[in-house]
């Protein structure tokens, strides 16, 4: 009953459960982060357990490997009962009606809660169903890899080359990202880069507090305007929501303006600060066409141009700031800053 194919599930849980651990434990911010954007319960969120859940990950993947009869199917329970409720909570998050971004399982995943999240959150309960049969096994995942024929270790090394192989083909990108389309075309002349590709906008329209509907050429009929793409709740967006409003009088003639995808009501009831300052950007149209997630950054110029961007990531927004407030006192339409200011 317990042949070698019994042994992959409990190896490739265990093996996610380690690659999920660390990435929360590299990324501590993100997993506090995920618990806000998916709306767990405050009690939840303000306790230790976005700190805790990490190494809670880890001690269950070496307790997959070690645990033996009848520990093993306590074990491989408390793990199905895990990816149970994550499942829930996913399949929660679509009904949301607008799209959860931020990087919300450390920096690793697909970056959005999707139709395909929800799918993979149950094929992976699938494989958490077979590792509790597995785990009525005798002995201990260890002690039966210790144990096991050399043709078993072929067979398994044969499915990690074929699940490398799998993700080397598929796990990338897709072609170019679409934000190198729309934004940098930088090609090698000898040793030097040929300067930024200006695009035209894309036909896209974000809404203002009121409903209105502004398409992005309305958006930009006085001038160049920033977008900030930010989600209140977000571990990273934290500093460009608080900086929003000062980086709309430091650049001047551009306007800063942040960009949510969750309705305009409840984002301003987290960030009320940003009141005349925040646009909706529904299901996350604009954020696509960019190919950014959030904190991400882009430079819509007045002329119906691509000016800047798009950027993403918390450093690299607060970059982009110094860059095109640089851009700007080099252009002269700023005074340049002198130190300390």
């Amino acid at each position: 009953m317990h042949a070698s194919p019994l042994l992959l599930p409990p190896l490739l849980l265990a093996a996610l459960l380690i690659v999920s651990g660390v990435a929360k434990v590299r990324h501590a911010e993100e997993t506090r982060s995920a618990f806000s954007q998916l709306r767990l319960p405050r009690l939840l969120t303000d306790s230790p357990a976005p700190r805790v859940l990490p190494w809670a990950e880890i001690a269950l993947a070496l307790a997959l490997l070690v645990a033996p009869a009848p520990f093993a199917v306590v074990v491989a329970m408390v793990a199905l009962l895990l990816f149970v409720a994550y499942l829930a909570v996913i399949v929660r998050a679509l009904g949301f009606g607008y799209p959860v971004t931020c990087s919300c399982f450390g920096r690793l995943g697909l970056g959005e809660v999707t139709r395909r999240t929800a799918v993979r959150n149950v094929l992976l309960v699938v494989v958490a169903a077979l590792t509790v049969w597995s785990a009525t096994a005798q002995d201990s995942v260890v002690v039966r890899l210790a144990e096991a024929s050399a043709t078993t270790w072929v067979w398994l090394a044969l499915v990690v080359l074929t699940l490398a192989v799998v993700i080397a083909t598929f796990g990338g990108s897709k072609g170019e990202p679409l934000a190198s389309s729309l934004g940098t075309d930088v090609e090698s002349e000898g040793d030097q880069e040929l300067d930024y590709s200006r695009q035209p906008l894309p036909f896209a329209a974000l809404e203002d507090q009121s409903g209105r509907s502004l398409p992005l050429t309305s958006l930009i009929s006085e001038g160049a305007v920033l977008l900030v793409f930010v989600s209140p709740g977000c571990g990273p967006c934290v500093t460009p929501i608080e900086q929003i409003p000062a980086w709309d009088e430091l650049l001047g003639p551009v306007k800063v303006r942040a960009v949510v995808s969750l309705p305009l009501e409840t984002a301003l009831g987290s960030v009320p600060h940003l009141a005349e300052r925040i646009l909706h950007d529904p299901q996350g149209t604009l954020a696509r066409i960019f190919g950014v997630g959030t904190p991400g950054a882009v430079l819509l110029g007045g002329d119906g141009l691509l000016a800047g961007g798009p950027v993403q990531g918390r450093e690299a927004v607060m970059d982009f700031i110094e860059d095109v407030r640089a851009e700007l006192e080099e252009a002269g339409a700023l005074e340049v800053l002198s130190p300390g200011q």
